[in-house]
């Protein structure tokens, strides 16, 4: 049986929420997550091939378009369709279309775990880019460039975007996340996601990372949970990637997402590879909320994802 977890409902806030089981109740998670140990990562190659369609969701935005990771592969698919006319339709539109049409897919692939991510891309200027209750500042393009970064305004508190680059805002119960990748003298292109609901291990079916045309790469927020009370467990993950690259992964508090209990990286080669790690505590190992961020400018997705 599971019990849910969603911090304290407050007025204008909708929290990230996970289900936790109900032997992992709150007054021994802490003792649980201060006796947490984990062991290095050690990552096998399985094929040196990336297939980079199988899988992949289509975007309900744009079906005729092929799946794909990286809305570079697509752009030129875009211009084709509405090309520039330096009226109705100019550059950034492109950029948000090829962004957009991928994010979509991504959510897809997540939402069909049983769990929810909600998201949006386009000029945080005008019309705006908003995710329930966070928001990008609408401000002129020509003032973010200046400053060197964007800003996001949640009801926990603002967090800063660096030009063309990306940063998480994560606050004790919720999750987002936020990338610019072009910035202009009024307009800019800004993408926000929100984690609604967290998806939980097993996990059996791909999941991509999204990926803006500035190479910027979202992480993926998960419910790393034991199928019982043990004192060790083993985790196996399966990734693909185009490139070479390392993975981060940040382990954090189920009942406080700001606290970090554990931070490991891992090397993996181009194709497909699987990684496993072990993790001991007691009176059991925790669930916990694992952050998985793939390198920036590299296609990955996550195949599969299981404790045991």
């Amino acid at each position: 049986m599971l019990r849910s977890f969603r911090g304290q409902l407050e007025k204008g806030v909708y929290p990230t929420t996970l289900r936790l089981p109900l032997w992992a109740r709150p007054m021994s998670i802490q003792p649980a997550l201060r006796r947490l140990s984990i062991s290095e990562i050690k990552a096998k190659l399985i094929s040196e091939t990336f297939l980079l369609e199988r899988g992949l969701r289509i975007s309900p935005l744009r079906p005729e378009i092929p799946p794909t990771l990286s809305p570079i592969r697509i752009l030129p698919i875009i211009r084709e369709i509405a090309p520039i006319d330096g009226v109705e339709v100019v550059e950034w539109m492109h950029i948000s279309a090829a962004e957009n049409t991928v994010l979509q897919a991504r959510i897809l692939e997540y939402n069909s775990l049983g769990s929810q991510i909600v998201g949006a891309n386009g000029d945080p200027y005008i019309p705006g880019v908003v995710v329930e209750n966070i928001r990008f500042l609408s401000e002129l393009g020509s003032t973010i460039a200046s400053r060197g970064y964007s800003i996001v305004s949640t009801p926990r508190g603002n967090f800063n975007v660096p030009n063309l680059g990306n940063t998480t805002g994560v606050f004790r119960d919720l999750i987002s996340w936020a990338s610019t990748s072009y910035i202009g003298k009024v307009q800019t292109v800004g993408t926000l996601l929100k984690w609604r609901d967290l998806a939980q291990t097993p996990i059996t079916q791909p999941v991509g990372f999204f990926m803006d045309l500035a190479g910027n790469v979202a992480p993926h927020f998960f419910v790393q949970q034991p199928p019982r009370p043990a004192l060790t467990v083993t985790v196996r993950q399966i990734f693909s990637s185009d490139k070479p690259q390392t993975i981060k992964l940040n382990f954090r508090d189920p009942t406080n997402y700001s606290n970090i209990v554990g931070t490991k990286s891992v090397a993996i080669a181009a194709g497909t590879s699987e990684v496993t790690y072990t993790l001991s505590s007691f009176p059991y190992v925790p669930p916990l909320v694992a952050e998985i961020k793939p390198q920036d400018g590299v296609q990955t997705r996550l195949e599969s994802y299981t404790v045991s």
